[in-house]
């Protein structure tokens, strides 16, 4: 099994819990607030946005209440059934970020928020590239990521020990350079508070220039 797969099948095992962790409300509130930073940058009254890893389908709320339309995607067979049960009006799918199933240009914005770095650094590419085809030209995307070096399966993470997961750790500039080589240019970034996590994760805004 690959690490991802592995990665997968740990959120299948930790779902309930998982999602229960992370609706608390000062978590929530930060979220909110980045979501809006996501829709302010973005130049259309009512956008599309992709979330991407959507989990229990929290974000598509958030983006739903302050006007954006959002669709949200995860691998986890049984994060989806948390998300329609906690969201019944909302729009999911089951499907992999490096294999979008939309048109090219499809989507006004992407939030994808505890994900990217369940990806294997040698695929990152081309998953933002992907990211980059399914956002229409002058998008935005907000992505947060874990600060720091290093990656791989680790069988005791700090949150739900026990069950293996998949982590790369990035620089912020390692992670600019990731996004611009595919045509994104940075609008904003900053740190989420390490209260929340217990980890160092560091939140970017990014608008797509070129294609």
């Amino acid at each position: 099994m690959d690490v991802v797969a592995q990665t997968v099948e740990t959120y299948d095992k930790i779902a309930a819990e998982y999602c229960k962790k992370t609706r608390r409300p000062h978590l929530l509130q930060w979220e909110e607030n980045y979501i809006k930073r996501l829709l302010f940058h973005i130049d259309e009254p009512i956008p599309l946005v992709l979330d991407v890893g959507c989990a229990d389908g929290r974000h598509c709320v958030m983006i739903d209440k302050n006007s954006g339309r959002a669709i949200g995607i995860d691998l986890s067979r049984t994060m989806l059934t948390e998300a329609k049960s906690f969201y019944p009006g909302g729009r999911f799918c089951h499907m992999d970020m490096r294999r979008l199933a939309f048109a090219d240009g499809f989507f006004g914005g992407i939030w994808m928020s505890g994900c990217i770095y369940h990806v294997p650094k040698a695929g990152a590419k081309s998953v933002v590239e992907e990211f980059a085809r399914a956002l229409k030209l002058d998008g935005v995307l907000a992505v947060n990521f874990k600060l720091g070096t290093g990656e791989g399966l680790e069988q005791n993470p700090r949150s739900f020990a026990g069950f293996p997961r998949y982590f790369a750790y990035y620089g912020k500039e390692e992670m600019r350079e990731l996004f611009e080589r595919c045509g994104f240019q940075e609008l904003e970034t900053c740190g989420f508070p390490e209260e929340i996590f217990g980890d160092r994760i560091q939140q970017m805004w990014l608008r797509l220039r070129t294609k």
